[in-house]
């Protein structure tokens, strides 16, 4: 029998359970009220909602214009979110002077609350602080880092649709991407770009004061190195602004990235201010989005749109995405429209390898045909390899596609659909990327994706910048079959007048007689004529002191190879010059058959920020040379380094040319190994010839001498995600719970052996 004391504990356990449920339902559901001000006829409120993202509270500040009567539900207004910078909170400064702009006479009277007592718009402050209750206090906001780090699980990205969702539940706004904008200072900045470019379909319009623009982004267990100049395409359908200080920290970083979005992004605008690290030029920015908000709405995106994602699940103009990815990457769609899309997944932008092995499922809007059948070409650009399949929409119209990782073209076609034509391809033919003033060929490849060959083909370019010079704006192609490529028969020919940009676009119109079939934009690279570099080093795979970090040096070894100096078939190289009496690692750009066999792309990393507190860092190329290449032959390539200047760093250009000699001696390298749920090893390899045979011996750590050997395969088969993307996997067979350390051993067609013991521990079942 229950006891009466013990009946009453528990009636009093459930009715606190119950308060605490309404305390929790009321945060949800209701704007919960914890400081409130009026500062002119402006209502500041600071409140808490609660965050099913987060599983906890989360705060924000709103300010509500003098328009704003809660009795009065009928007069809406536009929203601008505002994420603050490093050290800061959403209710207000700390000890930072560049944090001070909400009310006032902080930022010189312009500030937030001066800004909304004159407009009818509501601003909302987030809280960008991203710890857990107990843990210790971090400055940093978001969940951005330095040096391969995100400090956290807790993605606040993936948390701003919840909060607004919350704001237009609970506030008086204009629910719609046409009057809602997004901005941020220094961090935030950074942030706001990344969450504006990720949700094109909830923004219409970003803004950035004095933005950061590169950190380690993503999921914790898979960062990213996330470059706001590489992610200029999640940008074509929203207008975005950078206000920036000519004495901020920071402008080197905010120039470099500028020169390549003016000139690719119709709507996106600089201005320099007399100003330091600050929200410098605020009431103007909020102009800009309040002119935003008024123009012409668009709730669709161009009939061509391109995303790039960091997350292996995102929905974006509200298709659907989802992946099996678990290794750090970029999930990029482009052309996206109803007759098909291009898609990848690289390891890093622009230029990455790919990632084939990785399974990429997209389901669409409900925008086909209800229960009908469309006939689905899929076609590798790079294996050339060709499916054909018949899918049906399901019961709202939606379509749902399966390919992996590679690069792909999805044609989509209904019943009786004639030709599909897209861009395959793009090629500077005497030269590896445009050099300004003179005379330059682009060849350009067309594929067939739809269900009848395309006669009487042609192509228009036209470049959407002034500065270049079009001798041929017209050409013409071959019949093209389905399902099948086909190059110009003669090449575009221009000219890029002026010398001071770093890429070209191009919008390109394909027509199927007289009628235009489809239009698309291109990107072409410009590098004008640089010095010839005489004082250069070739680390292959030897001890060296470089400068690092702007100011600081380091020895290391960079390179794989016998560490004479020489170029030899099958080492990766790096290219170091020497200026200022230091040697300085080097990007490289090149484009030679016998560098990077296989898609094979490796860079590393200079972080410079103890140097400038930025939190950027400098790319170094580290090209493989391909077991193929002959003696003698000679590789040109640019070279870029940077010189510091603090706060700046100055961008040094040169040409070199090196001569490839010698024997292929280097072993196969082993980049990282993991081990799946299923009991599935994969291992990625890289070297200059083939790579014949990969075994991996597990062993046990308590006894080393009981082990388990595996021979694994990049054939697409027993565990292997796609063949030839060297990556060598291998389902093992159910073996006893337990811990186990791992050796891989590779021999390629040489004979070149290679034993890696690695330093994790592992556990199969």
């Amino acid at each position: 029998m229950v006891s009466n004391q013990l009946r009453l504990s528990l009636i009093f356990k459930n009715y606190l359970n119950f308060i605490i449920w309404l305390i929790i339902i009321g945060f949800t559901f209701l704007p919960g009220k914890a400081y409130s001000c009026q500062t002119g006829n402006v209502k500041i409120i600071d409140a808490r909602h609660y965050s099913h993202v987060f599983a906890e509270m989360r705060n924000y500040r709103i300010f509500l214009p003098p328009g704003y009567d809660e009795k009065n539900p009928k007069k809406r207004f536009p929203v601008i979110y505002f994420l603050h910078g490093w050290d800061q909170r959403y209710f207000g400064s700390g000890q930072w002077e560049y944090a001070s702009y909400d009310m006032g006479e902080e930022n010189h009277g312009d500030n937030i609350a001066n800004f909304v007592a004159t407009h009818d718009v509501i601003v909302v402050k987030s809280d960008g602080y991203n710890k857990s209750p107990g843990e210790e206090y971090d400055r940093r906001p978001y969940n951005v880092g330095n040096i391969n780090q995100v400090d956290t699980h807790r993605q606040f990205p993936v948390y701003y649709p919840e909060l607004i969702s919350f704001i237009d539940e609970n506030y008086h706004t204009i629910a719609n991407r046409n009057h809602r904008a997004i901005s941020g200072l220094s961090m935030g900045g950074f942030m706001a770009f990344l969450i504006g470019g990720k949700y094109p379909h909830l923004f219409s319009t970003i803004g950035s004061f004095c933005g950061a623009v590169e950190f380690y982004a993503g999921s914790r267990s898979m960062p990213v190195e996330y470059r706001h100049i590489d992610m200029f395409k999640n940008f074509t359908d929203t207008k975005v602004r950078l206000n920036y200080g000519d004495k901020d920290f920071i402008r080197a970083y905010q120039e470099d990235f500028s020169r390549i979005w003016t000139q690719v992004l119709d709507d996106y605008k600089k201005f320099i201010y007399d100003a330091e690290h600050s929200t410098c030029g605020l009431g103007e920015m909020f102009d800009f989005f309040m002119d935003a908000f008024h123009d012409v709405p668009n709730s669709k995106p161009s009939s061509k749109w391109n995303h790039i994602d960091v997350y292996p699940e995102f929905t974006v103009w509200y298709y659907h995405v989802n992946s099996d990815r678990d290794t750090p990457g970029f999930t990029i769609l482009e052309n996206v429209d109803t007759r098909g899309w291009r898609s990848s997944v690289r390891e890093f932008l622009p230029d990455g390898q790919l990632l084939p092995f990785v399974n990429v499922t997209l389901t669409t809007p409900p925008i086909y045909e209800e229960n009908s059948v469309y006939f689905i070409n899929k076609i590798n650009l790079v294996t050339s390899e060709i499916t054909q399949s018949e899918t049906k929409s399901d019961d709202e119209g939606r379509l749902r596609i399966v390919t992996d990782g590679g690069l792909n073209e999805i044609g989509i076609n209904e019943a009786g659909a004639k030709s599909n034509l897209v861009i395959a391809s793009f090629e500077t033919i005497n030269a590896g990327w445009i050099i300004p003033g003179n005379d330059t060929r682009l060849s350009v490849k067309l594929l067939n994706k739809g269900l009848s060959g395309a006669k009487n083909v042609s192509a228009i370019i036209t470049p959407t910048r002034d500065g270049t010079k079009m001798k041929t704006s017209e050409i013409r192609f071959p019949d093209i079959p389905v399902n099948n490529i086909r190059n110009s028969i003669l090449p575009f020919e221009f000219s890029v007048i002026s010398d001071s940009v770093e890429i070209v676009q191009f919008e390109i119109i394909i027509k199927e007689g007289n009628k235009s079939i489809s239009s698309q934009k291109i990107e072409v690279p410009v590098r004008k004529e640089a010095p010839e570099v005489k004082d250069f080093m070739i680390a292959d795979g030897r001890y060296v002191t470089v400068a690092s970090a702007g100011v600081d040096t380091v020895t290391m070894i960079l390179g794989k190879g016998n560490g004479d100096g020489i170029a030899n078939p099958g080492e990766s190289f790096v290219i170091l010059v020497k200026d200022n009496g230091l040697w300085r690692r080097t990007k490289l750009f090149f484009s030679d058959n016998y560098l990077n066999p296989s898609g094979i792309n490796q860079r590393e990393e200079d972080s410079w920020f103890a140097y400038d507190k930025v939190g950027a860092s400098f790319k170094y190329s580290i090209p493989l040379i391909s077991s193929g290449c002959p003696q003698g032959h000679k590789v040109e390539m640019q070279c870029e380094y940077w010189l510091p200047d603090y706060p700046l760093h100055t961008i040094k250009r040169g040409k070199l040319t090196i001569e490839v000699s010698g024997n292929d001696s280097t072993p196969p390298i082993v980049r990282w190994v993991k081990v799946d749920g299923d009991n599935t090893i994969v291992a990625n390899l890289w070297d200059g010839s083939k790579i014949n045979d990969v075994k991996a011996r597990f062993f046990l750590t308590r006894d080393s001498t009981k082990y388990v050997v595996v021979s694994l395969n990049d054939k697409g088969m027993e565990g292997d995600g796609a063949a030839g993307d060297n990556v060598f996997s291998k389902q093992i067979p159910q073996s006893r719970f337990n811990k186990y350390g791992l050796i891989i051993e590779a021999t390629d067609a040489l004979e070149n052996k290679q034993k890696f013991e690695s330093q994790e521990t592992f556990i199969l079942h």
